[in-house]
């Protein structure tokens, strides 16, 4: 056990694929339990993700060698502290997962400071905009803050998966008969895509639902042109990124299907979980297959089976939820919240032994 927390990545990682099974089987335990499936994913699932991603990122973003350890361990007890009072008192665990926002923002603002690092900006916006939306949800108990939160974390998806895609592009090239070739992603598409994201969220909220529809379909034109840069075989003959490309093609799907919807004052729940399943979640899978790797000691990356069987199980989730509940009752709630379950507990059969073999190392590239 002892290499398993040789970094907080991996404690983080596997509570929160913890926290996701819990999540996804909620409704078992109590079937009208629609707010506290939200808030475990929302509130504690995807915040702990990004915890364990950022104290690893950071130390190859801005050079840190310090003790990452008072830090993670006062984020964790945040964390354990809300999940504790989740179903009971949820107003109090929520002013806690916004305390955690607030502290993950301060120490990768020190970081950042510490390193002088000007390349980082936008991602002190994204932890600045989830503390005070956080923060806002805590106070107010609109449901509506904690939905706008679905769009913060595409564009934290976003955010993260352009800098892990250099590394699938990378990989990718390295087995590739082309000659010294270099894969190189849009960082303006990037940008304009994280721009809409939190327009959206904002149009959401504030604005008529026709004016969300226009937002939303402009994410979802800006994702589908994203999509251009991966159109070769030598990048989709790779199965990581076949994954990114598809975690990419779900959310484009969900937005324009959502923008529709809301220009035709329909509902938007169906494609609201093509967007959080087949997106969020798919692109924080990627992110805990690739990272786990990467700093295990593997070097080459290279998805263990299972977790190739978990990743189309995770689309199949989607793909249940927002378009086959229309065929069956049981494609509703039954079958996704089953799937969803067993893809992170494939998780962690895989990765629990791998965390507990090999100690952490540093990004090999």
């Amino acid at each position: 056990m002892n290499k398993f927390f040789t970094h907080p990545m991996r404690p983080f990682f596997v509570g929160a694929a913890v926290l996701a099974i819990l999540g996804a089987l909620v409704f078992f335990i109590s079937p009208g339990a629609v707010v506290l499936h939200r808030q475990i994913f929302l509130e504690l699932m995807l915040p702990a993700a990004y915890g364990g991603f950022l104290t690893a990122a950071l130390l190859d973003w801005t050079g840190f060698s310090g003790n990452l350890k008072p830090a993670a361990t006062l984020m964790a007890l945040l964390l354990l502290v809300a999940a504790v009072l989740l179903p009971f008192l949820p107003q109090l665990a929520s002013f806690f997962v916004a305390a955690y926002w607030l502290v993950l923002l301060l120490f990768c603002a020190w970081l950042i400071w510490l390193d002088r690092n000007t390349d980082n900006f936008a991602l002190l916006m994204l932890l600045a905009a989830f503390t005070v939306f956080q923060t806002a949800y805590a106070v107010s108990g609109d449901l509506n803050l904690l939905r706008a939160q679905v769009h913060l974390n595409m564009a934290a998806v976003m955010f993260v998966s352009i800098r892990v895609s250099v590394l699938l592009g990378a990989e990718a090239l390295k087995e590739c008969r082309l000659k010294d070739p270099v894969f190189i992603p849009n960082i303006v598409y990037k940008n304009i895509a994280i721009t809409f994201l939190l327009l959206h969220a904002a149009a959401e909220l504030w604005l008529p639902a026709q004016t969300a529809g226009f937002t939303a379909l402009a994410v979802g034109f800006i994702l589908l042109a994203k999509l251009r840069e991966l159109h070769h075989h030598e990048l989709l003959r790779k199965h990581y990124v076949r994954t990114y490309y598809l975690l990419q093609l779900f959310a484009a799907a969900g937005y324009l299907w959502t923008g529709a919807a809301k220009l035709q004052n329909l509902p938007a729940s169906a494609p609201l979980h093509l967007i959080t399943l087949g997106g969020m979640m798919g692109g924080v899978m990627m992110v805990w297959l690739t990272a786990g790797l990467w700093h295990s000691g593997f070097t080459k990356l290279d998805y263990p089976k299972l977790c190739r069987i978990a990743v189309p199980i995770l689309f199949a989730a989607a793909v249940s939820r927002a378009v086959l509940m229309n065929v069956n009752p049981i494609f509703f709630i039954t079958v996704p919240a089953i799937l969803t379950a067993a893809v992170f507990v494939l998780y962690l059969f895989t990765f629990v032994p791998i965390f507990r073999a090999n100690a952490f190392t540093d990004d090999p590239e």
